[in-house]
């Protein structure tokens, strides 16, 4: 076995014990029905601690496994991420905005949010936020797909 392919193994052998402790908090997390101490009263009802716990879970799960991914990938993919992301995301918000933008300014009244939603200052904020991201990540696979086609 050459160094490549053991790396390649341990990195296997971590994600997958990552796997395992979360699936393992899952179950567990399953069953705290408790509310979460010291929650403050001015946010409302607190959420159960199992769900306080897999959020958490899910967050450093997530965090540790893109950075397992990232130092997995090749020079060519970094580089095509990073372009990607850079030109992709900056460019999409830039899209995304003018549209807002030009929406606003021509007096249009675009409802985004289903109609199941209670329209609020939260609620639009949130379809604010949601709208910016899917207008980066258009751009971003746009722009990666751009950059391997140009190199390939």
């Amino acid at each position: 076995m050459n160094t490549a392919t053991k790396a390649a193994a341990a990195n296997k052998k971590k994600m997958d014990d990552l796997t395992v402790g979360l699936c393992a908090l899952v179950v567990v997390s399953s069953g705290l029905t408790v509310a979460t101490p010291f929650w403050p009263a001015q946010l409302g009802n607190a959420p159960q601690l199992g769900v306080v716990l897999l959020a958490a879970a899910v967050a450093v799960f997530s965090a540790i496994h893109s950075l397992h991914w990232w130092r997995a990938l090749d020079e060519a993919a970094k580089e095509a991420h990073k372009w990607a992301w850079w030109w992709g995301g900056n460019l999409g918000l830039v899209v995304g905005g003018a549209g807002v933008v030009a929406a606003t300014l021509m007096g249009l009244d675009v409802n985004l949010l289903p109609a199941f939603v209670q329209r609020s200052d939260a609620a639009l904020v949130a379809t604010g936020v949601l709208g910016v991201f899917a207008a980066q990540a258009v751009g971003y696979g746009l722009a990666w797909c751009g950059w391997w086609m140009a190199r390939r």
